[in-house]
């Protein structure tokens, strides 16, 4: 079972055992009201309509590093729906679900797969700061959701932050049929269709990035793909097309910040656009998967096998959302192996283990130069995985593993039991990377909590623990 069937097959779950609490009417999702007020309305009756227990599970300070994490598919914090909230609290979610939406968008996430029937009971729902003395920031996430209101952040960051959509309809089958979303595919694929052979070579890419590679890369950034200011009058108009499609799913004034952002920084002329031909799930059917970035922005559509699309816009993309606690100064960008030993010094260090393993497939995006906060861990880390140590004696000891000893000028004892700090997904999943594991036990931390911990401790000064 790979992460999306988990991590879908865990919200499911989650939903049908619901149905052991409630019945009947406790059981159907609120509808929308005729009437909707607007969204700081709305989140004021909800925050002050909470007991201590809520308000416990369900609040967060402003500053709160979950603000940042973007991810789809994993709870992003907070308490769940259905089970945590009366009826009458329920409606009021609901309407925000609604209220934080344009026209457009209330006929696309109200209908995505999950939500569809199961509402806002499928969700869990944070609230960062204070809706009666703002800034706050209201996160409803799900299985294809981290949908954001509260409009732009502090920061300047557009939405809020990251936005992320999806929907399962259309799986595995090329063109998306049924999906609410084929409408942006459609869009995309007309644009690749347009152009000529050499701009065709330019733009189509072999690997597509993992989904959650969505850091802003600022003016100095290496974007992959064709430039739009060198289409022609007709592709730049079908450009200009997909990015308002994109961002047609959210409020009027909440797009119209998005605008400005874009326009500060270059407007359409200064995005690229590219297209991919393989990724995690295999070969890609034509421009089903696509992305358009640019120094402050960056609309990464994942049409394959079904819809992951992720939203990340920002009025300086040289100082992007970046909240939660100081860590220090990050001297460059860390992507794939340099976010594996980032992860595997910090698991080593903070355990006491003699060795360390994180799966480079699972890095979900890179840390960009700069201060460091809390947050860009939470979203660098955005699978929430567990940690975990386990023993495998030196005879057993994976190839991986007793390369890593002889890197540091170890040579392997066959007889000694080397303990491995790892991740419960590694030893559940990818055992065989480790190699015969004898025991297993829990600290009962998650990665991204005792990394900011070594990160707090050490700093930068990776190559000294390596």
């Amino acid at each position: 079972m790979n992460r999306r069937t988990a991590l879908k097959f865990g919200a499911s779950l989650a939903a049908v055992a619901g149905t052991g609490f409630y019945g009947g009417y406790h059981l159907l999702p609120p509808g929308r009201s005729r009437a909707l007020e607007s969204v700081d309305a709305l989140a004021q009756r909800l925050y002050t309509s909470f007991d201590l227990q809520q308000r416990s599970e369900t609040c967060v300070g402003y500053d709160h590093p979950l603000r940042q994490y973007h991810n789809r598919g994993v709870s992003g914090g907070g308490r769940s729906i259905l089970g945590g909230f009366t009826r009458e609290q329920r409606q009021i979610l609901t309407d925000l679900l609604y209220a934080g939406l344009s026209s457009t968008g209330r006929e696309r996430v109200p209908e995505q797969d999950l939500t569809r029937w199961a509402g806002v009971h499928t969700m869990h729902v944070l609230i960062c700061g204070d809706p009666t003395a703002p800034p706050y920031q209201i996160i409803l996430t799900g299985v294809h959701l981290n949908l954001r209101l509260g409009g732009k952040s502090r920061e300047g960051a557009a939405f809020g932050g990251p936005q992320v959509y999806g929907d399962q309809r259309g799986n595995g089958r090329v063109g998306l049929p049924g999906n609410v979303y084929r409408e942006q595919f459609v869009i995309a694929h007309r644009m690749l269709q347009s152009l000529d052979s050499g701009r065709r070579k330019q733009a189509l890419l072999e690997e597509a990035p993992v989904q959650t590679k969505i850091e802003l890369q600022g003016r100095h950034g290496v974007f992959a793909g064709i430039p739009v200011q060198e289409l022609e009058p007709e592709g730049k108009a079908l450009a200009h097309d997909l990015v308002e499609s994109l961002l047609s799913t959210y409020p009027p004034g909440d797009v119209s910040y998005a605008r400005e952002c874009l326009v500060a920084n270059g407007g359409m002329d200064a995005l690229f656009l590219s297209y991919y031909q393989h990724g995690e799930d295999g070969d890609i059917p034509e421009g089903q998967v696509f992305r358009v970035e640019g120094p402050s922005a960056v609309f990464y559509f994942r049409g394959y096998p079904h819809v992951h699309a992720f939203i990340n816009v920002a009025m300086d993309g040289d100082s992007p959302l970046s909240v939660g606690e100081p860590l220090g100064t990050n001297p460059a960008w860390l992507d794939h192996s340099g976010v594996k030993m980032l992860f595997e010094t910090a698991l080593r260090a903070e355990t006491g283990s003699d060795l360390s393993f994180y799966n480079e497939s699972s890095v979900a995006g890179r840390l960009r130069p700069g201060p460091v906060h809390s947050g860009d861990i939470y979203s660098l880390e955005s699978w929430q995985e567990l940690v975990e140590v386990v023993d495998v004696r030196g005879s057993n000891l994976s190839t991986a593993l007793v390369t890593e000893l002889r890197k540091r000028g170890i040579t392997p004892d066959l007889q000694k039991t080397y303990s491995v700090a790892t991740t419960s997904y590694v030893a559940n999943e990818l055992g065989e990377k480790l190699g015969r594991i004898e025991s297993r036990r829990h600290p009962g931390l998650m990665l991204r909590d005792l990394t900011v911990a070594y990160l707090r401790s050490h700093g930068f000064n990776l190559g000294s623990d390596v």
